[in-house]
């Protein structure tokens, strides 16, 4: 009797642990991604409405519920069909990525390279969009462009965001320390925004309003360099954009120190 009890209590234990272990990974994968961790924080919201009605005995909410997860299943495969195939190829990826770390050092001539290649696309007026990824993968917008996979050169972004390139109207993404593609797509966002600002500005604003990146926007019409986080635009004067970079990407121990010694 006493042995059935326990195997009955370690039964349990493993299944607890298993729906646990299996939360935690589809979490992890989901925020990386705005699109699907807005999609996952929609089923969750479904599923807790479904546990109220039920317990509660609300007959008419509760088969309006049952309906939406029917067909929901349905719609929900048919819109995010893309963010589904990505999911479960991670989730067939053995392989794991270790993120590459940069020394003090590396990121000073990064920091170099963007300020200048910045810099001089604002005083010649060159159009152009950059993009870097923090913490939410953007892996697929990156295939939406060229891929690269090229060093962090000043001289690079001059020659892509020339006009008599086929890569100048997209957006630029970095990843760590490596330009991973050009000539991206963005979702424009749906604000309405003054009529000075372009496709560049709305894109820009787009990307930010769905992930976590930094985009970086120089107007062509004005060479006014402005950043893009969290649904805003807000621009940056270029005798600012070192500290203001160096703040955002947050590559050095202490930003503010950081920001303060190449402010000058």
């Amino acid at each position: 009797m006493n042995l059935s009890i326990v195997i009955n209590f370690l039964r349990s234990a493993i299944d607890l642990i298993a729906v646990w272990f299996i939360l935690y990974y589809l979490i992890s994968m989901f925020k990386t991604n705005m699109k699907t961790m807005q999609l996952f924080k929609g089923v969750l919201f479904i599923l807790i409405v479904k546990l109220i009605t039920s317990l509660l005995g609300l007959t008419t909410l509760n088969y309006l519920v049952d309906s939406i997860i029917n067909w929901g299943v349905l719609a929900i495969i048919i819109i995010f069909q893309p963010e589904i195939r990505t999911l479960l190829e991670k989730m067939g990826q053995t392989k794991m990525s270790v993120k590459k770390e940069i020394s003090n050092d590396e990121k000073e001539r990064l920091m170099d390279e963007l300020v200048d290649a910045i810099s001089t696309l604002a005083k010649e007026q060159t159009g152009a969009l950059i993009t870097f990824e923090r913490t939410q993968s953007m892996i697929d917008y990156i295939n939406t462009g060229t891929k690269i996979n090229a060093d962090i050169r000043s001289e690079l972004f001059l020659t892509i965001f020339w006009e008599g390139t086929p890569l100048h109207d997209g957006a630029t993404i970095i990843q760590g320390d490596r330009v991973a593609c050009a000539a991206a797509f963005y979702p424009p966002t749906n604000k309405e925004l003054s009529p000075k600002y372009g496709a560049r500005h709305r894109a820009a604003i787009g990307i930010s309003e769905i992930t976590d990146s930094l985009t970086v926007v120089v107007s062509e019409e004005t060479g006014t360099i402005s950043f893009a986080t969290n649904g805003e635009l807000r621009k940056i004067p270029i005798k600012e954009l070192r500290a203001s970079l160096v703040n955002e990407l947050q590559w050095f121990k202490s930003s503010d120190e950081g920001g303060q010694a190449h402010e000058s």
